[in-house]
């Protein structure tokens, strides 16, 4: 399997967004605000890769980057309840 840009940036957005989510939940944001965290990520990242020119279409760059924003958040709390 060939590493490409695109993988690399995905996988790049996936650790942002854990560590983010890590450092800011209940630090600095309370939980229930760390969905919009990872939806603001997402479209971020998406404005980002289009910038780069690793999508062509616009509303695939946002919908995909939401959902490994979302994925990883959801992967997390996944994590920490199963813990509790």
């Amino acid at each position: 399997m060939e590493i490409t840009v695109e993988i690399i940036f995905m996988l790049v957005q996936a650790v942002a967004t854990a560590i983010l989510g890590i450092f800011i939940k209940d630090n600095i944001l309370p939980s229930k605000w760390i969905p919009i965290q990872n939806i603001v990520i997402g479209i971020i990242s998406g404005i980002v890769a289009l910038g780069f020119d690793l999508f062509v279409n616009a509303p695939i760059a946002i919908v995909t980057c939401l959902a490994i924003s979302l994925g990883v958040g959801g992967g997390y709390d996944a994590i920490k309840i199963k813990d509790k």
